[in-house]
C-alpha cells in the first residue's frame, strides 16, 4: 500500500511537470535551443526558452505562438501540446573564398536588422516592430588604425507600433519613442572568437562546449557541418541571475534585467578561428522588469511592467576598403538606401505581418 501511494504521488508530480512545459531542440543534433524568442498570436513577445530549451507559463490564449532563434527557420506552434518541438537549422549557400589585398584592411559590413519590442502590464500593451538597413566599418588588422567606426550606423528605417492603452488601441508607422532602440545598444561583437580544440576533430558530428557561470551557463559554443555558433549569457555571473544598472536608477527608469543573451553564428571553417568577416547572423534577447516611476507612468501602472526585446542582425554584404575609401564612405552617408532582405531571413509571423499591413494601409489613407 505504501509503495502504491509513493508511485501515485510520483506519477502525479511527473504529469504536473510534463503538463507545464514545452521544449525546443535542434532537428539535426537534438541539442536544446537556448534563448529562442516566443511571440504570441498578437505579435507580443511573451517569453524565451531557457538553457534546456524549455519554455513555460504561456497561456493557451496566446497560441498560436511563433518561436524564433538565430540560425534556425522559425517555428509556429498552433496550440499547446506539451511536447518536444524541433527547429530546423537554416541551410546557407557556400561562398567562394575571397583573397583580401593587404592595403584593403577595412571590412565594411552591411546589415538587414529586425527589432521586436514589447512592454506591458496586466491591462495595457505596447508593441514595436522595426526594420533597419545599417553598416559598420571594422579594421581587419591591428595596423589599420580606423577606430570608432565599428559601431552600427543606421542608414534607413521602417517602424511600426501597436498600442493597447487605457481601453483604446491604435497602430502607426510613426511611433513615439517610449524606449530607446536596442539595435545600436547591443551590437554584433567584433573580437575574434576561437572554437575549442575538440571541434577540429574530423567528422560532421555536432559538437557542443559549455562553460558554467555563477548563476547560469555563461558561454555555449556549438558547431555543425555548416555553422559555428556562440551564445553568451550576460547575467550568468550576476547574483540570482539579475542586474539593475545604477545609471537607470538615477534617471527614474529603474530596470531589473533577468534575461540577457547574445548569439552569433559564423560559417564554419577548418582553422576554428572566427572573425567578423565569417559572421552570418547575430542577435540578442532581453527581458526586464521596469520598476522606475517614468517607465510605470508610460502605462499608468502601479506595478512593475514587463519589458522584452529581440534584435536580429543579418549580413547582407561585405566589402574590403582601404583606409581612405572607408573614411570617404563613412563621411558621405548614403541617402538612396534600399531594403535588402536575405533569403535566409525567416518570414514575419502572421501577427507582425498584419501589424505592418494595417499600419501601412492607415498611413496611406491619411495622405
Amino acid at each position: 500500500m505504501k509503495q502504491t501511494f509513493i508511485l501515485l504521488i510520483t506519477a502525479l508530480l511527473f504529469c504536473r511537470y510534463a503538463d507545464a512545459q514545452e521544449r525546443v531542440i535542434d532537428a539535426k543534433d537534438h541539442s536544446p535551443i537556448y534563448a529562442a524568442s516566443i511571440l504570441d498570436a498578437s505579435g507580443n513577445m511573451v517569453g524565451f526558452t531557457l538553457n534546456d530549451g524549455i519554455f513555460s507559463e504561456i497561456p493557451a490564449s496566446a497560441y498560436p505562438v511563433t518561436v524564433r532563434s538565430i540560425g534556425y527557420e522559425q517555428l509556429v506552434i498552433k496550440r499547446p501540446e506539451k511536447k518536444t518541438w524541433e527547429m530546423t537549422p537554416i541551410a546557407y549557400e557556400l561562398e567562394e573564398l575571397v583573397v583580401v589585398p593587404v592595403k584593403r584592411n577595412i571590412l565594411k559590413q552591411t546589415f538587414y536588422v529586425r527589432e521586436y519590442f514589447s512592454m506591458y502590464n496586466t491591462t495595457d500593451t505596447v508593441t514595436f516592430f522595426s526594420e533597419y538597413m545599417a553598416d559598420r566599418f571594422v579594421p581587419t588588422s591591428k595596423d589599420a588604425k580606423f577606430k570608432g567606426k565599428s559601431s552600427l550606423r543606421i542608414l534607413k528605417s521602417r517602424e511600426y507600433a501597436y498600442y493597447q492603452l487605457f481601453g483604446q488601441d491604435s497602430i502607426t508607422t510613426d511611433p513615439e519613442a517610449m524606449f530607446p532602440s536596442m539595435a545600436t545598444t547591443f551590437e554584433p561583437i567584433v573580437k575574434e572568437v576561437t572554437a575549442p580544440e575538440s571541434f577540429k576533430e574530423s567528422g560532421n558530428a555536432a559538437k557542443l562546449y559549455e562553460e558554467p557561470g555563477k548563476s547560469g551557463m555563461e558561454l555555449i559554443k556549438k558547431q555543425n557541418d555548416q555553422t559555428f555558433t556562440i551564445i553568451l549569457d550576460g547575467l550568468a555571473d550576476t547574483k540570482e541571475h539579475k542586474m539593475s544598472p545604477w545609471q537607470l536608477k538615477l534617471l527614474g527608469c529603474t530596470m531589473e534585467f533577468n534575461q540577457l543573451y547574445f548569439t552569433q553564428t559564423y560559417r564554419v571553417n577548418e582553422e576554428g578561428v572566427y572573425q567578423p568577416k565569417d559572421m552570418l547572423e547575430a542577435g540578442f534577447v532581453m527581458q526586464a522588469d521596469g520598476r522606475g516611476k517614468f517607465l510605470r507612468m508610460a502605462l499608468n501602472s502601479d506595478n512593475p511592467i514587463v519589458i522584452r526585446s529581440m534584435v536580429e542582425y543579418y549580413v547582407v554584404d561585405r566589402d574590403y576598403l582601404s583606409k581612405e575609401e572607408a573614411k570617404e564612405e563613412y563621411k558621405n552617408k548614403p541617402t538612396d538606401v534600399k531594403f535588402v532582405i536575405p533569403s535566409t531571413v525567416p518570414p514575419l509571423s502572421e501577427a507582425t505581418r498584419r501589424l505592418v499591413e494595417r499600419a501601412n494601409t492607415e498611413a496611406k489613407n491619411k495622405k
